[in-house]
């Protein structure tokens, strides 16, 4: 009888540990481990705060902080529903402001692994702008080539010369009793960039409607934003969200140099004109470094209080593209 009953208990004992392991397998068979990347370059995010939201009832599901790996697992999911992840610093998290990106998803159990491609940087290293230049072709489009450059990072496909000829709002000069006239530098590119003797600048508005309608036309889901007038430290929050932003400095952060300009259209009073603007991409800020990509030099590096000096002394023009 006793033996009976050990049978009993071991078989007891036998079903029980079966229905555990197939508890852990099926937990195991519901993980989806989410890796956050940055979007260029494919390195690895670490520490992003995640959470993933059932779009069907508009509830969140779970969430989770991202590992030094850029790792974070989700268990509470169901096959064939449709699902929102979203990642933001943990920062940004508890504050509910700052730069989140979202993407959307069907989970697939057969998928465990699903790459999420933010703007988000690690703090030791700059965002990866491909390196565009704007000679031979635009000896005076460094903005357009700059802002050319942001959306190439985005995977936008499209030139520098198509930016310019399509895209950009210009207006050529026009003599009047010997007087030169021209467009406001707020309002449209004064002349061509391809022409390097009459050619001369852009502020940054028709840099944000050139990016606005190159955006609509490519259906594209990016944003543009006018900076201008804002602080260094609102300048260097965005690239350290992983946002890339178009500033206007001098040549070599120089002092600012004027010439003989020109009358804006609408105006009577001729008015001085910058020799040395220049427009570059930041890219990184390391160190009280910050780090550019420059449209006539590929990469540099600037002292940080320099490079702001330079843009106040510019009027503060910026643009960024989210």
């Amino acid at each position: 009888m006793w033996t009976k009953y050990k049978r009993l208990l071991f078989i007891c004992l036998i079903v029980l540990m079966l229905s555990g392991c197939n508890q852990q397998t099926k937990e195991e068979k519901n993980k989806l481990t989410v890796l956050t990347v940055e979007f260029y370059s494919g390195a690895p995010i670490p520490d992003l705060y995640l959470t993933v939201t059932d779009l069907a009832t508009g509830k969140e599901v779970e969430d989770a902080l991202g590992s030094v790996e850029g790792e974070a697992t989700f268990s509470k999911l169901v096959e064939g529903r449709e699902y929102a992840v979203a990642a933001t610093t943990l920062e940004n998290s508890v504050s509910g402001e700052g730069y989140t990106t979202i993407d959307t998803f069907t989970y697939d159990r057969t998928k465990p692994y699903y790459k999420l491609k933010t703007h988000f940087s690690r703090g030791e290293q700059e965002l990866d702008v491909p390196i565009i230049m704007q000679n031979p072709e635009l000896p005076h489009g460094c903005e357009i080539t700059s802002l050319t450059a942001v959306l190439n990072y985005y995977g936008m496909d499209v030139t520098k010369l198509e930016m310019a000829d399509k895209y950009l709002p210009k207006q050529g000069f026009r003599m009047v009793n010997g007087q030169r006239f021209g467009p406001n530098p707020a309002h449209a590119f004064a002349g061509n960039p391809r022409d390097k003797q009459d050619g001369m600048y852009v502020f940054a508005a028709p840099i944000v409607k050139a990016a606005e309608a190159v955006i609509a036309d490519k259906k594209s889901v990016l944003r543009v934003t006018d900076m201008s007038g804002q602080s260094k430290e609102e300048i260097l929050k965005l690239v350290q969200d992983g946002i890339p932003v178009v500033v206007w400095v001098t040549l070599d952060l120089s002092p600012p140099k004027s010439n003989k300009g020109w009358i804006y259209e609408g105006e009577s009073v001729q008015r001085n004109g910058y020799s040395n603007l220049h427009a570059v991409v930041l890219t990184g800020h390391l160190d009280e470094k910050v780090v550019v990509m420059d449209p006539l030099k590929g990469y540099v590096t600037y002292d940080e209080d320099k490079f702001f000096k330079s843009y106040l002394e510019l009027g503060t023009q910026a643009v960024a593209v989210h």
